[in-house]
């Protein structure tokens, strides 16, 4: 059974019903037949794109895991950054790098450049949103950054609300990226530029 992102349910059993019904009415005006390829088409796209599966989560207060699928673009050790970017291949669906609270969010307007290998200008101008937390080790910011053709992110929390590590936090659409920036004095980097990560299972810091 395939299991979609929150709130893209109900787009999968629309495109669904169509099938059935073009297939019926076809019989009596065949032309409409021509209809069902894109419709199959953008039913496989949107299963694909919006693919939720799921994931043993081993809860680990010691260590951070990763808050996003992708490729660790940057690694900054002296601020305690890890920047991680999503292709169109990789599942979009970002989770809790830790536990704590959620203490603030805050969304930024900004460009939309292509996120590709050699450039920065992503990073540094696009539009984001940053969700703050805080919990017994300090403050953790994750920062869902939108691409060229994702246009937007969503978190499924608010402010004060209490997130376990590994649950799901929301989902940047499309190719994207993913920052996590800790307190760096408490937490040891296990993590490479150009590693694979995968969302609330990878382990990419832990305490010292």
């Amino acid at each position: 059974m395939i299991t979609l992102a929150k709130g893209h349910e109900t787009i999968s059993l629309v495109l669904l019903t169509l099938i059935p019904i073009i297939f019926l009415y076809s019989l009596v005006y065949s032309v409409i037949l021509l209809l069902l390829p894109p419709i199959i088409f953008l039913l496989a796209c949107h299963l694909f794109f919006f693919r939720d599966p799921t994931r043993e989560i081993q809860e680990d207060s010691k260590c951070i895991l990763a808050p996003a699928d992708g490729r660790v673009f940057e690694i900054i050790h002296s601020e305690g950054i890890i920047r991680i970017r999503m292709s169109l291949l990789d599942v979009h669906v970002n989770r809790w790098p830790v536990s704590g609270v959620v203490t603030n969010i805050i969304k930024e307007e900004g460009r939309h450049w292509p996120l590709i290998s050699f450039s920065r200008k992503g990073t540094e101008q696009n539009s984001r949103q940053t969700i703050e937390i805080q919990n017994e080790q300090g403050k953790f910011r994750v920062i869902q950054i939108v691409g060229f053709l994702a246009r937007r992110c969503t978190t499924y929390s608010k402010i004060d609300d209490k997130i376990k590590q590994g649950d799901r936090l929301g989902m940047v659409y499309y190719g994207s990226e993913v920052d996590i920036e800790f307190p760096m004095e408490k937490f040891e980097i296990l993590v490479n530029k150009n590693d694979r990560t995968t969302a609330g299972l990878t382990a990419i810091a832990k305490i010292k």
